[in-house]
């Protein structure tokens, strides 16, 4: 299996209403909580192209920080 497709979980506190909107979008599954934020699991080549479509289609001002839980 190759790099990208190792599935991990990813977590955000960054512009969470939008991670939130393009998840829902994509149905990706995540859950929530205050200490953590959002959390998902998704390849790293998704949260990729996710934090660019955030920047370029969802208006974010800047790349949000989405890491590795």
């Amino acid at each position: 299996m190759s790099k990208d497709k190792d599935i991990k979980e990813w977590r955000t506190q960054s512009v969470k209403h939008k991670v939130a909107t393009v998840l829902i979008m994509d149905g990706t599954p995540f859950r929530y909580d205050e200490e953590n934020g959002i959390t998902f699991t998704a390849s790293a080549t998704y949260v990729d192209k996710l934090r660019r479509r955030l920047v370029t289609a969802h208006s974010c001002s800047a790349e949000p920080v989405i890491s590795e839980a």
